[in-house]
């Protein structure tokens, strides 16, 4: 059977959930929950993720966010991905640790967000482990209690505004789910999306259907043009477009590592697409770039401030204003 569509744009707010494979648990020890954090950290620091809530319970997570650059599979791919090293490591295991794919909802934020969060945050009271929602350690609800000590990727600001504050919202919580959301969560075959009929023809007319079954030709509209890359790394370092498509074996050539490694990140291509975009044969070749840019990131600063006002300048030549708050006025 075809996998669902992923249905990705700019500012795109999603109730996204994963559980273990065989019901196995996925969080064993208080340090566990904490490397899923630090994925969780590391999209936010990569990719712009907000999340406005999660929780975590053994056997699988809910995360409520928000993709600034439309790219939800490869987020996830980061986030599921990274942790299961992380965890098969520090457990002594191999394989597979979700069931399969995550599951997203695409959400109607200005109707839906504040249930969806309530949703997540009253699921340790569903589950059992805890009388009251404040009283569970790995969900967000503690931090709409305390704001400000709520980490840097976590957004509940947002949600407490149209609150007048946290024990108005802490009472709209205990206050329980609504009968419709909870319909909507135990029908047998879960609908992709959580909104009104207005939202869904939206998202219908605007987000293009793709027939291929492929993360990468889902629908979506992700990342800036190829074009803006080369020209932008072009202009940084001085020299022509056409230079950073060919190289000269033994001959270092930086600008040409970093668009291989800006092109492949920003543009969401595989190693292979990469390779064929700079005629490499080896998709290898653009592994090691990559990893050398990653690699010298992390160890000199000025290259760090060179690449990010390079990203900057990237990101100002394509359209990153989120359509979830432009859809009501099409």
């Amino acid at each position: 059977m075809a996998r669902p569509l992923r249905i990705q744009y700019p500012g795109a707010v999603y109730h996204v959930l994963n559980r273990g494979l065989a019901r196995h648990r996925i969080f064993r020890e208080p340090r566990d929950y904490e490397r899923f954090f630090e994925g969780v950290a590391e999209a936010h620091g990569r990719w712009r993720v907000e999340v406005f809530a999660y929780c975590l319970l053994g056997t699988h997570y809910h995360l409520c966010l928000r993709t600034a650059q439309g790219n939800l599979a490869r987020v996830m791919r980061h986030v599921d991905g990274l942790y299961t090293q992380r965890f098969n490591r520090a457990h002594g295991r191999d394989g597979p640790l979700f069931r399969g794919r995550y599951q997203a909802i695409l959400v109607e934020a200005d109707a839906y967000l504040s249930a969806v969060v309530r949703y997540i945050h009253r699921n340790p009271v569903a589950a059992g482990p805890v009388a009251k929602p404040e009283a569970y350690p790995w969900s967000s609800h503690r931090f709409y209690l305390t704001p400000h000590k709520a980490p840097p990727w976590l957004r509940p600001g947002e949600i407490l505004d149209a609150f007048a504050g946290s024990r108005a919202f802490h009472r709209f919580v205990l206050a329980g789910n609504e009968p419709q959301l909870e319909q909507f969560y135990t029908r047998g075959r879960q609908a992709p999306i959580l909104g009104g009929e207005r939202f869904r023809a939206w998202v219908g007319r605007k987000v293009p259907l793709v027939a291929r079954d492929h993360p990468r030709h889902e629908r979506r509209l992700v990342g800036p043009p190829e074009a803006t890359v080369f020209a932008a790394v072009a202009a940084s370092y001085g020299v022509a477009p056409a230079t950073l498509r060919t190289g000269r074996r033994g001959i270092p050539n930086e600008p040409r590592k970093v668009a291989m490694y800006l092109v492949h990140r920003l543009c969401d291509l595989t190693l292979k697409e990469t390779a064929a975009r700079f005629g490499v044969g080896s998709a290898g070749v653009i592994g090691w770039a990559c990893g050398e840019v990653r690699h010298r990131l992390a160890r000199d600063k000025r290259f760090e401030a060179r690449l990010a006002q390079l990203e900057g300048r990237i990101g100002q030549h394509k359209d990153v204003t989120p359509w979830f708050s432009r859809w009501k006025g099409d």
